[in-house]
Protein backbone atom coordinates (compact mmCIF):
# COMPACT_ATOMS: atom_id res chain seq x y z
CA UNK A 1 0.00 0.00 0.00
CA UNK A 2 1.46 3.72 -0.97
CA UNK A 3 2.09 5.94 1.75
CA UNK A 4 -1.02 8.13 -0.38
CA UNK A 5 -3.50 5.31 0.19
CA UNK A 6 -2.77 4.84 4.41
CA UNK A 7 -2.92 8.29 4.95
CA UNK A 8 -6.43 8.77 2.85
CA UNK A 9 -7.29 5.88 4.63
CA UNK A 10 -6.11 7.21 7.91
CA UNK A 11 -7.89 10.62 6.98
CA UNK A 12 -11.18 8.56 6.10
CA UNK A 13 -11.01 6.77 9.35
CA UNK A 14 -10.95 10.45 11.29
CA UNK A 15 -7.52 10.53 12.48
CA UNK A 16 -7.13 13.92 11.91
CA UNK A 17 -9.79 14.43 14.14
CA UNK A 18 -8.03 12.47 16.54
CA UNK A 19 -4.25 14.51 15.92
CA UNK A 20 -6.82 17.62 16.47
CA UNK A 21 -7.63 16.22 19.98
CA UNK A 22 -4.58 14.94 21.00
CA UNK A 23 -2.45 18.13 19.72
CA UNK A 24 -5.10 20.15 21.88
CA UNK A 25 -4.65 18.37 24.41
CA UNK A 26 -0.95 18.17 24.69
CA UNK A 27 -0.68 21.79 24.09
CA UNK A 28 -3.11 22.91 26.82
CA UNK A 29 -1.53 20.63 29.01
CA UNK A 30 1.67 21.76 28.74
CA UNK A 31 0.79 25.10 29.26
CA UNK A 32 -0.99 24.66 32.25
CA UNK A 33 2.22 22.89 33.71
CA UNK A 34 4.24 25.37 32.59
CA UNK A 35 2.53 28.07 34.23
CA UNK A 36 1.72 25.45 37.14
CA UNK A 37 -2.11 26.84 36.88
CA UNK A 38 -3.72 25.09 39.04
CA UNK A 39 -1.49 23.50 41.47
CA UNK A 40 -3.35 20.19 41.15
CA UNK A 41 -2.49 18.18 38.80
CA UNK A 42 -5.49 16.67 38.36
CA UNK A 43 -7.38 20.04 37.77
CA UNK A 44 -5.18 20.28 34.97
CA UNK A 45 -5.94 16.84 33.24
CA UNK A 46 -9.69 17.82 33.24
CA UNK A 47 -9.11 21.50 32.03
CA UNK A 48 -6.99 19.91 29.39
CA UNK A 49 -9.65 17.08 28.37
CA UNK A 50 -12.54 19.38 28.52
CA UNK A 51 -10.65 22.20 26.32
CA UNK A 52 -9.79 19.53 23.87
CA UNK A 53 -13.32 17.96 23.83
CA UNK A 54 -14.91 21.91 23.28
CA UNK A 55 -12.20 22.08 20.00
CA UNK A 56 -13.27 18.73 18.94
CA UNK A 57 -17.06 19.49 18.74
CA UNK A 58 -15.70 23.14 17.42
CA UNK A 59 -14.21 21.09 14.37
CA UNK A 60 -17.26 18.93 13.82
CA UNK A 61 -19.83 21.49 14.87
CA UNK A 62 -22.36 21.44 11.79
CA UNK A 63 -23.70 17.69 12.84
CA UNK A 64 -22.53 17.96 16.73
CA UNK A 65 -24.75 21.37 17.00
CA UNK A 66 -27.71 19.76 15.48
CA UNK A 67 -27.69 16.59 17.10
CA UNK A 68 -27.14 18.34 20.70
CA UNK A 69 -29.71 20.93 19.68
CA UNK A 70 -32.36 18.30 18.57
CA UNK A 71 -31.75 15.95 22.05
CA UNK A 72 -31.93 19.24 24.31
CA UNK A 73 -34.71 20.48 23.24
CA UNK A 74 -36.65 16.87 22.87
CA UNK A 75 -35.72 16.45 26.74
CA UNK A 76 -36.63 19.77 27.96
CA UNK A 77 -40.50 18.70 25.60
CA UNK A 78 -40.70 15.64 27.73
CA UNK A 79 -39.26 17.10 30.96
CA UNK A 80 -42.17 19.32 30.67
CA UNK A 81 -45.02 16.66 30.21
CA UNK A 82 -43.52 14.75 32.84
CA UNK A 83 -44.09 17.63 35.28
CA UNK A 84 -46.99 18.50 34.27
CA UNK A 85 -48.00 15.11 34.40
CA UNK A 86 -46.39 14.82 38.26
CA UNK A 87 -48.51 17.78 39.11
CA UNK A 88 -51.83 17.00 38.04
CA UNK A 89 -51.00 13.24 39.37
CA UNK A 90 -50.52 15.03 42.82
CA UNK A 91 -53.54 17.49 42.58
CA UNK A 92 -55.95 14.68 41.92
CA UNK A 93 -54.78 13.22 44.81
CA UNK A 94 -53.93 9.70 43.13
CA UNK A 95 -53.06 7.48 45.87
CA UNK A 96 -53.07 3.17 46.00
CA UNK A 97 -52.31 0.58 48.58
CA UNK A 98 -54.13 -0.36 51.44
CA UNK A 99 -51.88 3.18 53.43
CA UNK A 100 -52.74 5.48 50.23
CA UNK A 101 -49.42 6.01 49.77
CA UNK A 102 -48.50 8.51 46.09
CA UNK A 103 -48.38 6.35 43.24
CA UNK A 104 -44.92 7.68 42.63
CA UNK A 105 -43.50 6.15 45.95
CA UNK A 106 -45.35 3.12 45.45
CA UNK A 107 -43.87 1.82 41.88
CA UNK A 108 -40.53 3.52 41.73
CA UNK A 109 -39.03 1.01 39.78
CA UNK A 110 -41.60 1.46 37.18
CA UNK A 111 -41.52 5.26 36.48
CA UNK A 112 -37.27 4.62 36.80
CA UNK A 113 -37.58 2.10 33.68
CA UNK A 114 -40.13 4.44 31.65
CA UNK A 115 -37.59 7.45 32.25
CA UNK A 116 -34.85 5.84 31.20
CA UNK A 117 -36.94 4.06 28.02
CA UNK A 118 -38.01 7.94 27.58
CA UNK A 119 -34.11 9.21 27.72
CA UNK A 120 -33.18 6.54 24.91
CA UNK A 121 -35.87 7.55 22.25
CA UNK A 122 -34.94 11.01 22.90
CA UNK A 123 -31.37 9.89 22.21
CA UNK A 124 -32.71 7.88 18.68
CA UNK A 125 -34.98 10.57 17.72
CA UNK A 126 -32.83 12.93 17.85
CA UNK A 127 -30.19 11.46 15.96
CA UNK A 128 -28.02 9.85 18.48
CA UNK A 129 -27.85 6.45 16.48
CA UNK A 130 -25.99 8.33 13.59
CA UNK A 131 -23.40 9.80 16.04
CA UNK A 132 -22.29 6.48 17.49
CA UNK A 133 -22.07 5.44 13.78
CA UNK A 134 -25.49 3.07 13.32
CA UNK A 135 -28.21 3.38 10.91
CA UNK A 136 -31.48 5.62 11.50
CA UNK A 137 -34.31 4.02 12.14
CA UNK A 138 -37.50 4.68 10.40
CA UNK A 139 -40.71 4.46 12.06
CA UNK A 140 -43.66 4.51 9.76
CA UNK A 141 -47.26 4.79 10.16
CA UNK A 142 -47.66 1.28 9.82
CA UNK A 143 -45.12 0.55 12.49
CA UNK A 144 -46.87 2.64 14.94
CA UNK A 145 -50.14 1.41 14.63
CA UNK A 146 -48.82 -1.72 15.09
CA UNK A 147 -47.36 -0.81 18.15
CA UNK A 148 -50.35 0.74 19.30
CA UNK A 149 -52.48 -2.31 18.47
CA UNK A 150 -50.27 -4.45 20.45
CA UNK A 151 -50.14 -2.35 23.44
CA UNK A 152 -53.89 -2.11 23.29
CA UNK A 153 -53.89 -6.19 23.16
CA UNK A 154 -51.41 -6.47 25.83
CA UNK A 155 -53.56 -4.19 28.26
CA UNK A 156 -56.68 -6.27 27.37
CA UNK A 157 -54.83 -9.70 28.05
CA UNK A 158 -53.59 -8.04 31.85
CA UNK A 159 -57.42 -6.45 32.38
CA UNK A 160 -58.64 -10.41 31.72
CA UNK A 161 -55.87 -11.81 33.69
CA UNK A 162 -57.07 -9.51 36.66
CA UNK A 163 -60.30 -10.39 36.72
CA UNK A 164 -59.67 -13.76 36.33
CA UNK A 165 -58.22 -13.58 39.71
CA UNK A 166 -60.78 -12.34 41.54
Amino acid sequence: MALAEVILALREAGFALVLLWALTLALVYGLLQHVSIPKSVAARSVISITVAFLVLIAAAAGPAVAFLENLVTASIIIAFGLLLTVIFLEIAGVKVGEGKISIFASHPKFFAIAIIVLFIMIFIGAGGLQVIGLPRIVISEAIITFGLLIAVMVGAVLVLMKEGKS
